[in-house]
């Protein structure tokens, strides 16, 4: 696992998730992408399931496919 591969997809999943459109509707769905190793993904989940006032939903039975809530009101309170 390098650093490099895994700030690639955490640059990928934020891009995502700070997308207009994801802003909006306060929801982003991830995807493992095959060049994403196994460790890489499950350490950015980890990481991303600790951040307060974030939910993940599992949409698939592999664990590639996930669909990410946040509730801002809930951050700033």
């Amino acid at each position: 696992m390098s650093e490099k591969t895994y700030q690639a997809l955490v640059g990928r999943v934020q891009r995502k998730i700070n997308s207009p459109r994801a802003q909006s509707e306060h929801c982003a769905e991830i995807q493992r992408q095959p060049e994403d190793s196994a460790e890489d993904w499950e350490r950015m989940l980890s990481e991303l399931g600790t951040v307060e006032n974030v939910t993940m939903i599992s949409l698939d039975d592999d664990g590639e496919l996930f669909r990410v809530r946040w509730n801002p009101e809930e951050s700033m309170s």
